[in-house]
This record gives structure tokens, sequence and C-alpha cells, in this order.
């Protein structure tokens, strides 16, 4: 006999940048620290950190960055508390953000969702 498998969160976040879009998906994690940034377009970089124990999101930050020659700079951080909404269907957990950066102001734009999936 098979105990079933436990659902856990997935925070899904839909970046694009000049008309290209990537899906950055994450994990809860115990350090946020440990998550890595993800480049976009090589413009910009974006964070998504979800912290939390087992099935229990203690809170959600997302980062975005702009790129330059010296170093990122931060340009966004958005925090989301509990209660979250977590279904077997993904569900919004952000509106549709524009962030614009640098000298010629381009624009970032990302989603993010809530999911709970088997693992």
């Amino acid at each position: 006999m098979t105990m079933p498998c436990a659902a856990k969160p997935l925070l899904r976040c839909y970046v694009s940048y000049a008309g290209s879009m990537q899906t950055i998906e994450t994990q809860l994690v115990s350090d946020p620290y440990d998550v890595k940034t993800t480049d976009v377009g090589e413009r910009f970089t974006f964070k998504a950190v979800m912290v939390g124990k087992a099935q229990q999101i203690d809170y959600i930050k997302l980062y975005a960055y702009f790129q330059t020659r010296r170093s990122d700079i931060p340009v966004h951080q958005a925090t989301y508390r509990p209660p979250f909404k977590i279904t077997q269907k993904e569900s919004l957990l952000t509106p549709q953000n524009s962030i614009y950066a640098g000298d010629i102001e381009r624009e970032l734009q990302y989603r993010c969702t809530l999911q709970e999936v088997q693992q």
C-alpha cells in the first residue's frame, strides 16, 4: 500500500521583456539566500522567493534588478504575507506588474500565481 504524496505550493511567475516571456517556478525554501536570480533578456534579473516549511508559506518576496556593466541595481521588491489561496488550479497572487528602469526606461512585466502540486 502506497501513501499519497503530500501536496506542496508552487510559485510560478510569468516574466516578460522585449517580446519574450519566460516562466520561473519556485518551491518552498527555508533560506531565501539560496535562491538564485534568473537572467531576463540580459537587461534584468528576477528572483522569486517563497519561504516556509512543509505546506506552510511564511512569506513570498519578489525582486527585480536592472543589469548594468558594474552590477545589478535593485529596482523592485514586493512582499506578500499569509493567508495565501492555494488550490490545485493556478490562482493569481499578483496583478500584472510593469517595472521601468534604465536611461531609456526599459520595461519588465511579470505576474505570479500559486498552485498546489503533488510531490
